[in-house]
Formats: structure tokens, C-alpha cells, sequence
């Protein structure tokens, strides 16, 4: 195997790949049970390669199984749960022991939740499945590569933009256009909005975060916005009030992609749609009850089944979920956010997103557009606040009445704080937590 050479076949494996991929969400039972059948063939050639690596195979051997015990996506239970602390370390060493071999791979970096950067290797074979997967997803929503135009935020956080394109990417990104980088650098609103209406994608893409506030500037200064046929705010979590506003003022075009940076895009809930179809060809997403064993709600586990050069197998997302299974494949009704999104007790029990997801899903009604939780100590919350520009309410009614609402879900020990803001800025890495805990 040349990595080189496969580094410059790059794009033309991600062809290959993308035409193997299933680009529309299985209905019928029978197409139900073609897609089972190839993922379950997919686990169990992952598993045969991941015998041969040394990092697996002690995982292997401390849970008793081999090969020959993985034929099912549920048979992925048997094996141990890669946590991100234990992905970290193992990609460190790779790269500081092989810094020759990996010379033509990919390493996408996070910013990492905890504050610890995360670097995860992807071969170009990798890197070619991983994009070829995200272009299936847009395809599912019914975007056509080379035909609709794309407007897209830069990857300014893993690789500098303007860079020297090939003859075929030059190709594959003809109607692709990136926005100005709105991470790196301060961009304001009025900005970004025309560069959407100058150039009316059929698809756009960005973070959570800019899409809101780009909305937000719209709606304030009544300024036309294109509504393109598809959009996805991608990188965060998608909030109750952040959907509604992108509605209102994007359109019905929303498309929700769950991912990862470390395993890719996983799951897909198309516009229209009422719950996510796992991208079950290419990933396995099993869930696990608090104790740890399976279930149809709880923390979701990802597999991605292209990644079989450095695997990354039952990798914990501390996400959680709710789903339901049909002819062997998950369908996820919820997506509840981070299980290390908390506010912390001075008893040490914790209080999780999916339980103030509730409350702020009904603050819609009290004209709020967007919010964090910050928690400065174990008395005292502050709480930004972005209200809806069009709102009769004052600050102090909403004030008021988001009191009334949290307290009870907070068991009645936090003074609130209130800061309102035009917008509430992203964090470092261009993303927004909704819960941001400053209690060790």
C-alpha cells in the first residue's frame, strides 16, 4: 500500500467511494435489510483488520472474544468502549513513533471539550470515505455535486484556506464557495448576510453559532435573507430556540447532520423530518444505558466502518440519545446533547442539558432566540440571554419568568444572574457550549 500514491488519488477515491454509498434513507423493509447486511459485513471485516494492530488486540483479549465473535453491529457490545482520553494518548504515539509512515496522512485536530486538543489520523483512503460520506449526506437532501452551488465556512480550524487546488478538486469544487472565516477573525453580520444573498447557494453550511446571529441581524434591520433549498448548521448542538429562528428566517431547507471531527458525519435528519436515519452503510451508533449495558436510550457509541487503517472502534461520544430499532438498524428520535454539559451541586449529584433542555425549549414562547448557562460557583448562575428582535416582552418580564421556570429544575439553590447581549459570542474553537461549568 503507497500512501503517497493514494494521496494523490485522493479525490478520485472519494468518487469511488461515493458511488458505493447508499444516497437515499432506507423505507422499504427490504431495503432495510440490504443496508443491515452490509453493515454487519463491514463490522466484521473491521474487526479481522483490528485483530492485527496492537492497540486492539489487547482489547480483544481483555474482553475474551476474537474475529469470530463480531458478525452484527450489536456484537460491537462485546467489545470494550474507547473513551477520548484513551484516543488521545494512542494517536500521540503513533505519531510520536511513526512520524515516517504517517508523513501522507491526515491528522484533523479538535479543540477538545475539556481544553486537550485531540489529534485523530485518517489515511487518505480514510480522509477520501470520510468526505465522500459527507457528500452523500447533502445527496440524501437532494443537493446534486457540480450542478447546485455551495457556499460553506472555511476549515480554517484544520487547514489554512487558499490553498493550491488539483485538477480534479478544481473540478469537484466548481460550485463550491467558502464564506469569509468568521472563526479566525471577527466578521460581522452584515458581512456574512450579503455574502449569502450576492451569491444565493442552493446548500450553505457554517456553524451553529454564525448562522444564528446572521439570522438574528436579518430579522433586527428587516433585511431580505436567500432562503436556500438546503442549509445545516453544523459543529454544535442544534437548540429548540436556534431552530426555530433558523426556520423563520433560512426556510425549511434545515438539514441536521450529527458527527464527530473523529469518526465523521452519522446521522441525518433531512428537512421535513422528525428523527435522524443513521448513516448505517458506513458507521455503527449503539446506545448504553447508565449501567452500561445496551439500550435504546443513553450514551451513543460510534463506530465509523470506512475506518479500517487506524479503527476507531465503540468510541464514546458523551452524547446522549433516544432511538428505536427497525429490521436490525437505529433510528434516533433525540439527540440530547453532552453527558459533560452540567451544572454541578454542592451534594455532587449533577443536573444535565436533557433536563434544562425542556425549559428552554419552552422559552421560545418568551421571545428568547438564544442562551447560555454559565456556572460561576455552586450559588450562582449566570445566564446570557439574545432576545427576539420583534419581542413586546421586557427584560424584566423574561427575567421573571426564566426565574419561575429554572429554579424548581435546579432544585431552588441558584441566584440567576441576567446578561443580555446582542449576540453571545463562540468560544476559541468557533463553536458555543449551551452549558459552560466553572465549578471544579
Amino acid at each position: 500500500m503507497s500512501y503517497a500514491s493514494d494521496r494523490k488519488m485522493e479525490n478520485l477515491i472519494m468518487l469511488r467511494i461515493l458511488a458505493g454509498l447508499e444516497k437515499k434513507p432506507p423505507r422499504r423493509v427490504q431495503e432495510m435489510r440490504d443496508v443491515k447486511a452490509k453493515q454487519d459485513r463491514a463490522v466484521h471485516q473491521l474487526m479481522v483488520r483490528a485483530y492485527d494492530i496492537p492497540f486492539y488486540r489487547a482489547r480483544f483479549e481483555r474482553s475474551g472474544t476474537t474475529p469470530a465473535d463480531y458478525h452484527t453491529a450489536e456484537d460491537l457490545y462485546k467489545f470494550p468502549v474507547l473513551t477520548k482520553e484513551e484516543l488521545r494518548d494512542w494517536m500521540d504515539e503513533e505519531l510520536a513513533g511513526n512520524a515516517e509512515k504517517y508523513k501522507d496522512w491526515h491528522v484533523n485536530p479538535t479543540s477538545g471539550s475539556t481544553g486537550i486538543p485531540l489529534r485523530t489520523l485518517f489515511s487518505p483512503r480514510e480522509n477520501a470515505a470520510v468526505h465522500a460520506n459527507w457528500m452523500r449526506v447533502l445527496m440524501m437532501g437532494g443537493f446534486v455535486p457540480m450542478v447546485h452551488k455551495n457556499l460553506h465556512r472555511p476549515n480554517s480550524l484544520h487547514t489554512e484556506t487558499g490553498g493550491k487546488k488539483s485538477l480534479m478538486q478544481k473540478l469537484i469544487d466548481t460550485r463550491w464557495k467558502e464564506m469569509s472565516d468568521a472563526i479566525k477573525q471577527r466578521v460581522p453580520s452584515e458581512q456574512l448576510l450579503r455574502e449569502i444573498n450576492e451569491y444565493k447557494p442552493y446548500f450553505l453550511y457554517c456553524h451553529k453559532n454564525i448562522l444564528v446571529r446572521v439570522a438574528k441581524y436579518a430579522k433586527e434591520h428587516q433585511i431580505p435573507l436567500w432562503q436556500p433549498k438546503l442549509y445545516a448548521p453544523i459543529s454544535e448542538m442544534l437548540d429548540h430556540q436556534s431552530e426555530q429562528l433558523l426556520l423563520e428566517m433560512f426556510g425549511p431547507g434545515l438539514l441536521n447532520a450529527y458527527g464527530l471531527s473523529e469518526v465523521g458525519s452519522c446521522a441525518t435528519r433531512l428537512p421535513g423530518e422528525q428523527e435522524f436515519v443513521v448513516n448505517n452503510d458506513t458507521h455503527v451508533i449503539n446506545l448504553y444505558a447508565d449501567d452500561g449495558t445496551p439500550s435504546d436510550s443513553g450514551m451513543a457509541v460510534v463506530t465509523p466502518l470506512f475506518k479500517t487503517d487506524l479503527p476507531i472502534i465503540n468510541y464514546e461520544t458523551r452524547d446522549r440519545m433516544d432511538s428505536y430499532r427497525r429490521e436490525g438498524l437505529r433510528f434516533i428520535t433525540r439527540i440530547l446533547g453532552r453527558m459533560n454539559d452540567v451544572i454541578r451541586h454542592r451534594d455532587g449529584s449533577v443536573t444535565e442539558w436533557g433536563n434544562i433542555e425542556v425549559v428552554v425549549n419552552y422559552s421560545t414562547h418568551l421571545d428568547i432566540v438564544q442562551s447560555r448557562f454559565i456556572q460561576e460557583s455552586y450559588d450562582l448562575i449566570r445566564i446570557q440571554l439574545v432576545k427576539d428582535p420583534a419581542s413586546a416582552l421586557s427584560n424584566e418580564e423574561i427575567e421573571r419568568r426564566y426565574t419561575e421556570l429554572f429554579a424548581p429544575v435546579l432544585n431552588n439553590e441558584f441566584h440567576f444572574v441576567y446578561e443580555w447581549m446582542d449576540e453571545i459570542p463562540a468560544d476559541p474553537n468557533g463553536k458555543l457550549r449551551m452549558i459552560v461549568c466553572n465549578v471544579k
